[in-house]
């Protein structure tokens, strides 16, 4: 599958100033990580049976808040959040005492990718354990995810850039081209100030402009 307009997911989370520590974790000296990020991983899986679905573990500069990169084509969606937010429990009870973890368990987000149809997105709204979200992406380099603009909007971190709220100048030509000039505009907002042409008609006084005027309008509107 080839993304026009596309980002890495991966270097998006480093860009934004974090850190994959499932890349850098090493069972064998699990304890050296724990005094590093004042919690074990151990408490998410067993150190020597990773899960597949488990691409990435994501966590800020700031350490506030933590982002579980999960494949969506390995299961089936629903099940795949159902899974992790049971592992996401006993982590967090686990580490209670964990200031680490105190510091982030209510910001543990799974972030889902998928590549093919889409799936169930209805566990988004299902935010008892962890916050989900759900996005399509190139899954064919699961070290290089590749995701469209339109879905990297969906990443709390990730900055839209200042020329997306560009102006369109094309459109701005053309609405210029229909709206009337400034010195057209300006003499028929006298006349209405001004000028009226009062008519009375059974007993009613009505006010109106004239007939050079309301066709100026017309013609405006007509283009």
């Amino acid at each position: 599958m080839v993304l026009a307009n596309a980002l890495v997911l991966q270097d998006a989370f480093r860009e934004s100033g974090y850190t994959d520590i499932l890349a850098e974790y090493d069972p064998s000296k699990s304890e050296t990580f724990a005094s590093d990020y004042g919690f074990h991983l151990d408490d998410f899986f067993e150190s020597d049976e990773k899960p597949d679905a488990l691409l990435g573990l994501f966590i800020s500069e700031q350490r506030d808040d933590l982002f579980l990169l999960l494949d969506g084509d390995s299961v089936d969606v629903s099940k795949l959040c159902d899974e992790w937010d049971k592992r996401i429990r006993v982590f967090t009870v686990m580490n209670r005492r964990s200031e680490a973890v105190e510091k982030l368990q209510y910001n543990i987000v799974q972030l889902v990718v998928y590549s093919g149809d889409l799936p169930d997105k209805s566990r988004e709204a299902n935010l008892r354990m962890s916050r989900k979200i759900i996005i399509k992406g190139d899954l064919t380099d699961k070290k290089h995810i590749a995701i469209d603009d339109e879905e990297a909007i969906e990443l709390p971190f990730h900055m839209i850039p200042v020329d997306a709220f560009a102006p369109d100048e094309e459109q701005e030509n053309r609405l210029n081209q229909l709206l009337p000039d400034e010195t057209e505009l300006l003499e028929i907002t006298k006349k209405k100030v001004v000028r009226k042409n009062k008519v009375e008609r059974d007993g009613m006084l009505i006010k109106s402009m004239d007939n050079e005027d309301f066709n100026k309008i017309r013609r405006w509107l007509e283009r």
